[in-house]
């Protein structure tokens, strides 16, 4: 009897294992953006950029990072919620316009990485806009994507990561 619930774990655990091993990434894991390098025209490299959080699991990514050099700036408290002045909209703008928060499934073929966004804080990243295509390159924990191809301008964005864990 203890044979045969040993063989049937294995012909119910075996596949599951490997199933759960196929869809696993060299990118699976929880990284921290801590470069973001600018070429063309307004060429410009952040060394210290705000806070992020990229996760990449199982085919699945969640991309999150406050944009600039400084810290965003907390708006004041509203003075009727539901009800906000012109000047109360323009401060939630602000406060909310630097950070990027999309999330969705991702694909690695080779070097290229094609992220599909499914949720995002911008609607056109989620509507009408392509997938990303980027390049990339893994060292350890250090990991580089670059935009592919470069935009209208001809500028290319490149973020350096590292892995938290």
């Amino acid at each position: 009897m203890t044979s045969r619930a040993a063989l049937l774990t294995l012909f119910l655990l075996v596949p599951g294992l490997a199933f759960a091993q196929s869809n696993t990434s060299p990118l699976d894991g929880v990284w921290r953006i801590t470069e973001i390098a600018a070429t063309g025209a307004n060429a410009s490299t952040n060394s210290k950029p705000q806070a992020s959080l990229i996760i990449f699991a199982r085919g699945h990514y969640s991309w999150l990072n406050i944009n600039g050099t400084t810290p965003r700036k907390q708006r004041a408290a509203v003075a009727t919620p539901g009800k906000l002045t012109e000047a109360e909209k323009i401060a939630a703008h602000d406060e909310w316009q630097p950070f990027t928060a999309n999330s969705g499934s991702f694909e690695v073929k080779g070097s290229t990485l094609t992220r599909r966004r499914l949720v995002a804080k911008n609607e056109f990243a989620m509507g009408s806009a392509p997938p990303l295509v980027e390049q990339f390159k893994l060292e350890g924990d250090t990991l580089w994507i670059t935009s592919d191809p470069p935009n209208a301008q001809g500028a290319q964005t490149r973020y350096k990561l590292t892995r938290v864990r």
